[in-house]
């Protein structure tokens, strides 16, 4: 009797320190997806395990019985406690859910196993398919990347664009500015020497007057000349009549 106290002693202690670092586990996670590992060898779940370690991830295989006592003491709880039925391997997952996720996508793809059950992201249930979807999502910090780049992309271009609108504006300004002084020079240039073109056209004028007045002086004797020869003419017809 005093034996079987003792094993039943000792199987109650290990079932309560399983239950106690499973609902440890659990009440820190930010995801964890339950998976039917029948079919895996013990070395392939080790190697799970070491996987998934440095991604800040468990992976932790116990009866049912007590990861539902765990997920009780933890506060977290399942629509349906029969989505649990045969062997249970539960991934607990404290940081990045997308890494962990990534690695037993790679071994379900290579062995087909484990089989996706069922998971808790944030405390809410996801399926084994929605599971499948975040471990095709890419790493938190490339996620990160592409936000923050979305972000920053329409104010990329808003910088450059006011840039560009700064460097015309005093591009233009440095135009007019040089343009101004090659403008107001030839603006003087003429008042000054206004005078001096003066003066040259009036020698121009006079000489024009002065080449007219011959032409008037010759044009007037020519005309008294034939009156003359006419009136002689128009004389010696009368003589000659007579």
């Amino acid at each position: 009797m005093a034996e079987d106290t003792i094993k039943v002693s000792a199987n109650r202690q290990k079932k309560e320190q399983v239950v106690a670092e499973l609902s440890e586990k659990l009440g820190r996670s930010k995801a964890v997806v339950f998976t039917n590992y029948q079919g895996l060898t013990h070395k392939q779940i080790e190697e799970l395990k070491r996987a998934i370690k440095p991604l800040d991830a468990d992976f932790v295989v116990a009866k049912n019985t007590l990861v539902l006592r765990s997920l009780n003491e933890s506060k977290l709880k399942l629509s349906d406690e029969k989505q649990l039925e045969g062997p249970t391997g539960t991934m607990v997952i404290y940081g990045d859910v997308v890494g962990p996720l990534k690695a037993l996508a790679k071994m379900v793809k290579e062995l087909s196993l484990p089989t996706i059950k069922l998971g808790l992201l944030e405390n809410k249930e996801i399926t084994a398919a929605e599971v499948t979807k975040i471990s095709a999502l890419p790493p938190r910090e490339v996620l990160i990347a592409q936000f923050v780049g979305g972000m920053k992309s329409p104010i990329f271009g808003l910088h450059r664009a006011l840039n560009w609108n700064l460097q015309k504006l005093v591009l233009t300004l440095g135009a007019v500015a040089k343009a101004k002084p090659a403008q107001a020079a030839p603006a003087q240039e003429p008042a000054v020497e206004a005078p001096a073109t003066q003066s040259q056209e009036q020698p121009v004028a006079e000489a024009t007057v002065e080449e007219a007045q011959p032409v008037e002086e010759t044009t007037v004797p020519e005309e008294a000349q034939t009156q003359t020869e006419d009136q002689n003419a128009d004389q010696k017809t009368e003589g000659g009549e007579n």
